[in-house]
């Protein structure tokens, strides 16, 4: 047999394998009136008159932050010559793309709820530990108060996040990434220099998404997957973030 015949051999097998999935949406829409965060710029999309007028065309003005996204490394390594600095043109995607478990926690309320060591090793003594080059998702219900402003100011108001302590011990594990489904990956009461989650992550190389949806009824192991845009010097960038999920969990 062929290296090239192998090869096609086990493409046909992974295609048949996927078959045997579910592909779950994990991302908000793109629209006017999305919650952002207070200090970012808001997302924009306006008509755009062209002299073709064969075909239609929008105009889009957003954050590299807008709606489900990622934080590239350099949102938080603010140094240029710093080699952790790393943009969202230059990441890997191999990062967003394998294995993850998705913790679930909560329903909160808009108390700023910190989760904490405790609980993340709680969650995986009852499902599932964390291995090295996981990507953890964190579900904490707060999905539910995604609205288009100024119903969605409650999205913006006490979110939960994970405490400093927790998010040492998942970066000690060598996870690949960390989402969760908050404007925040740090809970709502805490600012600059206490954003510890951000600031144990992102200058270590793990990567941060944030405002997921659609984790509801996920089994703790999933198969994931979000692509970011290929943005130079970019701090972050939306994504279309989906869960493969066998067809044969029940849970889905």
């Amino acid at each position: 047999m062929t290296p090239r015949i192998k090869a096609l051999g086990e493409i046909d097998r992974l295609a048949d394998t996927l078959c045997g999935f579910d592909i779950v949406d994990l991302s908000h829409t793109l629209e006017i009136g999305i919650p952002t965060f207070p200090t970012h710029p808001k997302y924009i999309i306006a008509d755009y008159v062209s002299m073709d007028d064969v075909a239609e065309f929008k105009q889009l003005i957003m954050c590299d932050h807008s709606g489900t996204h990622i934080d590239s490394p350099s949102h938080f390594v603010p140094d240029p010559e710093d080699p952790r600095r790393i943009s969202t043109a230059d990441l890997s995607v191999s990062q967003l793309i394998g294995r993850a478990v998705v913790m679930a926690f909560g329903p909160f309320e808009a108390t700023s709820h910190h989760i904490g060591l405790a609980d993340v090793r709680a969650w995986e003594e009852a499902n599932e530990p964390v291995r090295e080059g996981d990507i953890v998702i964190i579900n904490t219900g707060w999905a539910r108060h995604w609205k288009r402003v100024p119903e969605g100011f409650d999205y913006l108001r006490g979110w939960p996040g994970l405490s400093g302590e927790a998010s040492a011990y998942l970066r000690g594990k060598n996870i690949k990434a960390v989402g969760i489904d908050c404007i925040s990956i740090d809970p709502g009461d805490v600012s600059g220099a206490d954003l510890k989650a951000h600031y144990e992550f992102l200058p270590n190389g793990v990567l941060v998404l944030e405002n997921l949806t659609n984790l509801d009824g996920l089994p703790p192991v999933i198969l994931f997957a979000a692509l970011p845009l290929k943005i130079a010097g970019g701090t972050g960038s939306p994504v279309r973030a989906v869960a493969l999920v066998s067809k044969g969990d029940s849970r889905v």
